[in-house]
């Protein structure tokens, strides 16, 4: 995990800080539906069995194609959990690997969406508000 920052509008669901963690899958015969498969898995293991995951297309710099991985929240709306893609042929050449024979995919997940959604909490800034009685309930 890392931290991250970003040039963003803070609201309940945004903050220009926060950590990250990655995850990368290399290997032969690797394929979307892989990528699929196992952030809807990981979904259901986080949230319940009856969670909706939507994938969304998007762009990030090392994937192609890229999407965004969102869950839908207990009132119907959506909540980007994910940024996620296969690993672009340059990236795979890059490291050591024949992109011909090897394909992979990769994903960026930030553990305060993550449990904004999973303990139902309004507002992404209460984590860095030091305020002792939201955080001691963890």
């Amino acid at each position: 995990p890392g931290m991250c920052y970003r040039y963003e509008q803070i609201d309940a669901s945004h903050e220009i800080q926060f950590n990250q963690v990655e995850g990368l899958v290399v290997g032969k015969n690797i394929r979307m539906s892989d990528l699929k498969g196992t952030m809807a898995a990981f979904a259901r293991r986080m949230y319940g069995a009856d969670r909706k995951v939507r994938f969304r297309c998007s762009h990030f710099p090392f994937t192609e194609p890229s999407v965004e991985v969102d869950v839908q929240k207990t009132d119907g709306s959506w909540l980007e959990i994910a940024g996620a893609g296969m690993v672009h042929p340059v990236v795979l050449k890059n490291g050591g690997y024949d992109p011909r024979v090897y394909s992979g995919f990769a994903f960026g997940m930030g553990p305060e969406r993550i449990t904004l959604l999973k303990h139902n909490i309004p507002d992404i800034r209460y984590f860095w508000g030091n305020d002792l009685r939201f955080l001691e309930q963890f």
